[in-house]
């Protein structure tokens, strides 16, 4: 009997206000205070109960925030759930939804201890009558956990009824639906259990898409730092950013606590992963070189890529900064132009990997975006598989990772291709590796035998000069006894006439011409100052002998530098003293012996010795036994000399002797005309 008892104050207590409260009607609309939820302490639910019908609201789509007091002065409306709704009308970024409640503790001891939870929104503020701010939750707030943004804690003391003002702020890109729905800790650990259950299928599924998209980065880098291929290092970042968007909205959809907030407007990450995606595939198929113009155009793209994602993250740190919603909805347009230049770029494209850079591309735009126009608002099946479907995150990292897929083989192909050429280069190099190795051969073994020939062809050189420095030796040491003889003949005259003045300047003058005979025949060349001193000396001394009958007059362009000049020595004197033996000593009154030096080219010195004699047909016809000898033994040996330093030092010295005559025919002397290579 008292068993039944206190199972009737039980079913009184907390079964019967329950029911009382899910089937309660409302009598009529009052834009006042709305009705009481009463309930007796904490009731022992463990389902949710939805209060939809108690609830007032006010939807506030100004943008402009309003004070407390504004909010009380609106005219709040019965509350009805909302669906899904797309935020393309809406001309404001931000929607606020007000919603309006009160709770009635009919229990006389116990105080009631309830959890609200309006869904997943941005930010949910919990306030009092007062305005007093009890609590801010939601999926905006950092670290973000689904424990946090679904309890709003309601509190009421027994016998006590408490008006609750809801404010929840969602950014209207995509807007989950707004309810209102009451939990006790027990319902709720039974609600978080079930949603846990719902999205376990698509936990794995963007599990699954996230590794495989870590995995491909990983694998680009690894091949990037091998091989400092950019196509590997965008390819690689493209991967690691489509893999951290997937955490990032796992993160929010999931609730898994990490440290990052979302902006349901802001399309984090997006921007970075349409840069590096449009460098990749620019990269890849070479678009600088074969597409000039739509390079320029994309590399304007780029740049609007990075001021977007700049300003998502200045966005995401700062908070919304346009009230028009406009921008927010016209952002994606960038990507989606970039997208088509790229695919149309892709189709007239001759590159070989075009043909899996366009069934990637294509994989991405089928699954990401194709998924948005299936109706997937069909009743029954899997509740999870209708949470996995409906999930447009999870659709996208699909398509970015089958489109990796086949860019990834791209990858494969293309170093196959590098391969290829490599080993080709590789066949072609060692062919003409093998070819130049027999030419070189070929050529060494030539080379070897004209080394031979040239060494040969030196050796009978080097004896030939030899030989004709032996010869040259020995036509010197006959010259230098000639000038002797005849200077002592010079000499021996004086003497006779018993004239000692003459003969002791004659003897210095004679004894000057040896030393420097001597000096000058040491040298297989002299400077023409030191053989013009021999050539003045010995003309001084045949002057003297002939009782100043003989005159030798020597001209010297003066800008010829006489120390730097060098000629073959004692080259010069056997011309001069042919023409007075043969030129001069048959004329009574003598003569003038000329030479004139000139140096018309640096590399030519030009010598001219010209006498006013009688001429080489009278000095053959008179055959003077001095001449005779005279002409046989030193301008023959003059002749040998010039022979033979033309051998010797490979030279183009030469001698012409020209008869002058004149008018009548009468004979006016001889020029003797020299070239010496200098």
């Amino acid at each position: 009997m008292q068993q039944g008892l206190l199972c009737l104050v039980f079913v009184g207590l907390f079964v019967l206000p329950g029911r009382m409260l899910a089937n309660q009607p409302i009598d009529g609309y009052s834009p006042g205070i709305p009705l009481p939820i009463r309930v007796p302490g904490t009731p022992a639910w463990t389902q949710g109960v939805d209060i939809g019908k108690y609830v007032q609201s006010f939807d506030d789509l100004s943008g402009i925030p309003l004070s407390f007091a504004e909010v009380q002065q609106q005219r709040f409306t019965p509350f009805r759930p909302k669906a899904f709704r797309l935020a393309t009308p809406s001309p404001v970024s931000t929607i606020v939804t007000w919603l309006r409640f009160r709770v009635q503790n009919t229990s006389t001891t116990q105080p009631t201890d309830l959890l609200l939870n309006v869904g997943r929104q941005g930010q949910i503020d919990l306030f009092s009558e007062r305005g007093q701010l009890l609590q801010r939750t939601g999926t905006y707030q950092m670290p973000y956990n689904v424990r946090q943004w679904q309890p709003l804690r309601l509190q009421v003391l027994p016998v006590k009824t408490t008006l609750y003002l809801v404010k929840v702020t969602n950014l209207v890109r995509v807007i989950e639906p707004v309810q209102a729905v009451l939990h006790t800790p027990v319902s709720l650990k039974v609600w978080f259990a079930e949603n846990a259950y719902l999205t376990r299928w698509l936990f794995l599924g963007l599990i699954a898409v996230g590794s495989g998209l870590l995995v491909m980065s990983l694998f680009a880098l690894s091949q990037y730092y091998f091989n400092r291929d950019l196509v590997f290092l965008y390819y690689a970042i493209f991967c690691f950013t489509a893999f951290f968007f997937i955490v990032w909205n796992m993160n929010f959809r999931m609730g898994l606590g990490l440290p990052l907030q979302m902006h349901s407007t802001s399309r984090n990450f997006t921007f970075i992963i349409a840069f590096f995606y449009t460098l990749f595939i620019a990269r890849f198929i070479e678009l600088r070189a074969h597409f000039p113009k739509t390079w320029l155009f994309l590399r304007f793209m780029l740049v609007i890529f990075i001021a977007q994602e700049l300003f998502v993250t200045y966005e995401y740190i700062n908070g919304l900064q346009f009230r028009a919603n406009w921008p927010y909805l016209r952002q994606d347009f960038t990507f989606l132009l970039a997208g088509i230049v790229m695919f149309v770029t892709l189709v007239r494209s001759k590159s070989p990997f075009r043909h899996y850079l366009i069934a990637g591309v294509s994989c991405l735009w089928l699954i990401s975006y194709g998924n948005m126009f299936i109706d997937k608002r069909f009743d029954g099946g899997d509740p999870a598989l209708l949470v996995f479907i409906n999930y447009i995150p999870f659709f996208f990292g699909l398509g970015m990772l089958c489109e990796n897929f086949f860019f990834l083989l791209a990858l494969a192909y293309r170093n196959r291709l590098v391969e290829i050429e490599k080993n080709q280069i590789q066949s072609q190099y060692t062919t003409q590796l093998e070819a130049q190795l027999t030419k070189r051969t070929a050529e060494i073994e030539a080379k070897n035998q004209l080394l031979e020939q040239q060494h040969i062809q030196h050796l009978k050189t080097e004896f030939d000069q030899r030989l004709a420095d032996t010869e040259l030796t020995a036509l010197r040491s006959q010259m230098n006894p000639h000038f002797i003889f005849n200077c002592l003949n010079s000499v021996k005259l004086y003497t006779l006439q018993n004239d000692t003045d003459r003969a002791a300047d004659y003897l210095t003058k004679f004894a000057r011409l040896i030393r420097l005979v001597l000096e000058n025949s040491r040298t297989d060349r002299v400077t023409l100052h030191n053989e013009l001193e021999a050539l003045q000396l010995y003309s001084d001394l045949e002057a003297m002998r002939f009782k100043e009958k003989v005159q030798v007059h020597i001209r010297i362009d003066p800008d010829i530098d006489l120390h730097f000049v060098t000629i073959p020595p004692l080259l010069l004197q056997p011309y001069v003293e042919n023409a007075i033996w043969h030129g001069l000593m048959h004329k009574p009154e003598g003569g003038t012996v000329t030479v004139d030096i000139t140096q018309p080219t640096d590399p030519c010195l030009h010598v001219e010795i010209t006498d006013d004699g009688i001429g080489r047909a009278r000095a053959a016809e008179l055959k003077s036994k001095s001449a005779g000898n005279h002409k046989s033994f030193g301008m023959q040996v003059t002749a040998d000399r010039i022979r033979m330093i033309n051998s010797l030092y490979n030279t183009q010295t030469e001698a012409h002797i020209l008869d002058l005559v004149a008018p009548n025919g009468d004979p006016l002397g001889t020029k003797i005309v020299l070239d010496i290579p200098v």
